[in-house]
């Protein structure tokens, strides 16, 4: 089975709602680093967390979205105040 994930990458959970399940801490908006795969569904097998009912204490993998470290970097500019120029940086110019 396929996966979007690798081994090392960094998720954020967007669903961390009790299913038939134990969630074994697993918690809304948090970070999370994928350090392997259920070989039977491809679930994610995360650092900081087991999901207590798996075998292999894997989660589904539409729980969890890759980070876009792009777009965190374009809203930081965006909301970052502008920076002022020294005394210095306008004289040489």
């Amino acid at each position: 089975m396929g996966s979007n994930y690798k081994v090392g990458e960094k998720v954020v959970c967007i669903d961390a709602r009790r299913r038939w399940y134990k969630l074994g801490g697993l918690r809304q908006f948090e970070i999370y680093t994928v350090v392997g795969f259920n070989p039977y569904d491809g679930g994610l097998i995360l650092q900081e967390v087991k999901s207590l009912r798996s075998g292999y204490h894997a989660y589904a993998q539409d729980r969890f979205r890759k980070i876009d470290y792009q777009f965190a970097e374009a809203v930081m500019a965006k909301i970052s105040p502008a920076r002022k120029k020294t005394k210095t940086e306008s004289l040489q110019k």
